[in-house]
């Protein structure tokens, strides 16, 4: 059984990087005594739509969710069955780590912390 932060890496890896905001905010996640869940926030993030469908200008994203997303979570449930799944959850880690780290930095952690030294 995959637990809730599992999938939550897996599904945030997944995700195109934009400016953060989608890695930040596009995705709630919910977990029940049967299910897990992640459901995107179009209302929130409403360009995730464009990017899961495509458009004329770009397909460049397109699938990230039905194809990307889905075919990763399958792919991590058959390696917990084989024992593999940890150094292919550290990769996604890996990368949210460095999507995160991204982030602060853009938005001026390191000039604030600059600054209390000061």
């Amino acid at each position: 059984m995959m637990a809730l932060k599992e999938m939550r890496d897996i599904v945030q890896a997944q995700l195109p990087y934009d400016t953060g905001f989608m890695f930040l905010s596009g995705v709630s996640y919910f977990e029940t005594n049967h299910f897990l869940m992640a459901i995107y926030d179009t209302s929130r993030v409403p360009y995730i739509v464009y990017n899961e469908e495509g458009t004329i200008y770009t397909q460049k994203n397109k699938g990230f969710i039905s194809q990307k997303t889905v075919g990763a979570i399958n792919r991590f449930g058959a390696y917990k069955n084989t024992g593999e799944h940890v150094n292919v959850l550290s990769q996604y880690q890996d990368l949210n780590n460095r999507r995160g780290s991204t982030n602060m930095i853009k938005q001026g952690a390191l000039d604030k912390i600059a600054g209390d030294l000061l």
